[in-house]
């Protein structure tokens, strides 16, 4: 080990002007050194706690902006501003106490802003002992500084909203979780996904996909509470952690308010983008108090809520771990269909309501799992849809339909039409494959392809989207379906009702008929404010000149009603359900389904 140096020492005799004696000399190594050291280095006298500059260096007065006739000779309390100061003279009495060097870093501001700088004084010492001067050096590390904050926000906070990313945001929740444990003043984390956003970044790009997330932040910033914690926990996630005085009601209404909050539409770059959030809650200490549970209780809770429908909350139970993990196998199982080619398409008869007469047919997609047998469309659709499979089956179940309606044709059914549900995934241009830089063809095109490969002479196929396809961007849902009706006979709007849409909207949409959801046909006619919402649609419908289909029919009263209301095709269990290709020759040769008219 290196042996102890001693301190700096100067003669006792009147050191202020022995080193203004050294430092006159030019030829002096000690002038020069002082004069070019990027380094800040000054001289203080000490004298009973009295402190004042004898000596600074170019440095000292190109960081302050000072000139040396306002500084040298002065007392520091008039050269350095407080609240420095107390910091400074209480580092200088350490020194002095100490009998040794002391280090500490300070932030200065200046006209040009903060500068850091790490700061060192040490006693200069006469041959009693006793302290008689101050030898100090600030080297400026404010680059240094600014760079390591800048590196810190960068692993910490998410660049695109500001605000603490998944990293950061779990060890702000551990915190809050262990300040439940010891105060016991409960908390609830929100775990918010927007649903359907991949399908609107897609759709308007990611820089306004960026737009759209930023807006949602300060939206939830903005209602954000005191001690709040909201974080961006990746891709359109957010996690909200608050305390509740009486969870689950607190946590519930915080909820509630946050799906309300994100009802109203987005303005972005000229676009009027509605999106809404399915949100998991977990609470602390009731579910856990462990940071990592709590995240991966809330985002199975979201899942939940998604599978539950969407725009809704739901809260972490236990049998949502399972239900997880059969999504995650069921995520799994419809890759290897999509290479079995394990579905079938069905095919539901449409008929005129009042006469019973086939009118046409809605393809039905099935998934034939081994061992399984037929699985409900409602467990695997919306994770064809979050994966992205739908593209791959979208276009097979358009191909196969178009094909099959070219044999029906060669078999001397002619006239027939099919309604073939798309998703919003669908109506979207395809990123590129792996390995390639070219957008893969839009639905558009494969359409356009399928009927030039199974050219139709007298039958057509119908497009249906959902209300809520057309909502998330209206312009660009207008725009695109201009282009598809151009190819494809009609377009239909499916579950018309369980979104946002207004009739008046629709005129602006190349639309040809309205399908009112199964939801408003279920208790008619019993039920009066579903009959006279049903009846307002119908009549206003036909004053658009828009034809309606009602689905869901499974009784007698049912069609009556409608049929009063003035329906104009319906689809139900009471006529027909969903038949294989091979069944439906049979059903066209009896020309009608189900009950009489």
């Amino acid at each position: 080990m290196a042996p102890r140096q001693p301190p700096v020492t100067l003669a006792p005799r009147d050191t202020a002007a022995h080193l203004a004696e050294v430092l006159r000399g030019h030829d002096d190594p000690l002038r020069i050194v002082f004069d070019h050291v990027q380094d800040v280095v000054y001289l203080i006298e000490h004298d009973d706690g009295d402190y004042r500059f004898v000596a600074v260096n170019p440095a000292f007065l190109h960081a302050t902006g000072l000139a040396a006739q306002d500084v040298v000779g002065r007392p520091v309390d008039e050269v350095i501003p407080p609240p420095s100061i107390e910091l400074v003279r209480r580092h200088y009495a350490d020194a002095i106490a100490r009998r040794a060097p002391v280090h500490w870093e300070e932030v200065t501001p200046f006209p040009s802003g903060l500068r850091y700088g790490e700061v060192m004084v040490a006693p200069v010492l006469d041959d009693d002992g006793r302290c008689t001067h101050l030898v100090g050096t600030v080297h400026d590390v404010t680059e240094h500084r600014v760079a390591q904050q800048a590196l810190d926000r960068l692993a910490n906070y998410d660049p695109l909203t500001g605000l603490p990313n998944r990293v950061r945001f779990r060890e702000l929740l551990a915190a809050e979780a262990a300040g439940v444990v010891e105060h016991g003043k409960p908390c609830a984390l929100l775990y918010l996904d927007l649903d359907g956003f991949k399908t609107i970044n897609d759709a308007l790009g990611h820089s306004l996909g960026d737009a759209l997330l930023q807006q949602v932040g300060e939206r939830l910033r903005a209602q954000a509470r005191p001690g709040d914690i909201l974080g961006r926990l990746g891709g359109d996630e957010f996690g909200l952690v608050a305390a509740v005085a009486a969870p689950p009601g607190d946590a519930r209404t915080l909820a509630e308010t946050m799906l309300e909050l994100l009802r109203a539409p987005f303005q972005v770059d000229g676009h009027e983008i509605r999106v809404t959030p399915s949100i998991g809650i977990a609470t602390c200490p009731e579910d856990s108090c462990d940071a990592e549970d709590l995240v991966r209780f809330a985002d199975a809770a979201m899942y939940a809520a998604k599978a539950a429908g969407r725009n809704r909350l739901a809260f972490y139970s236990c049998e949502m771990d399972q239900q997880a993990q059969h999504r995650r196998e069921l995520e799994h199982a419809l890759r290897e269909a999509v290479e079995r080619r394990e579905f079938v398409v069905h095919y539901q008869p449409s008929v005129e309501l009042r006469s019973g007469r086939i009118a046409g047919f809605e393809a039905l997609l099935r998934w034939n799992r081994p061992d399984v047998g037929l699985v409900s469309p409602a467990e695997f659709m919306p994770v064809l849809e979050d994966t992205g499979l739908i593209r791959d089956v979208g276009d097979w179940v358009i191909e196969t339909v178009v094909r099959q309606l070219a044999e029906w044709e060669a078999a001397g059914h002619t006239g027939l039409h099919v309604a073939i549900n798309v998703s919003a995934v669908q109506l979207l241009p395809a990123p590129p494959r792996a390995g390639s830089t070219d957008a893969t063809h839009t639905l558009l095109e494969h359409v356009r392809d399928c009927l030039a490969r199974y050219p139709l002479r007298t039958g057509w196929i119908e497009l249906e989207v959902t209300e809520s396809v057309l909502m998330t961007d209206p312009e660009f849902a207008r725009a695109t379906l201009e282009r598809l009706r151009t190819v494809a006979g009609r377009i239909h709007v499916d579950d018309f009702g369980t979104g946002y849409s207004s009739l008046a909207y629709l005129t602006r949409l190349p639309i040809d008929s309205l399908k009112i959801d199964r939801v408003f046909v279920q208790d008619l006619p019993d039920d009066v404010e579903d009959a006279s919402i049903v009846r307002a649609v119908i009549g206003l419908a036909h004053s658009l000149g828009l034809d309606v289909i009602a689905e869901g029919i499974e009784t007698a009263a049912q069609r009556r009603f409608l049929i009063e209301a003035g329906c104009d095709h319906g689809q139900g269990y009471l006529f027909a359900r969903p038949v294989p290709a091979g069944d439906v020759p049979a059903l066209l040769r009896a020309g009608r389904a189900g009950v009489d008219a």
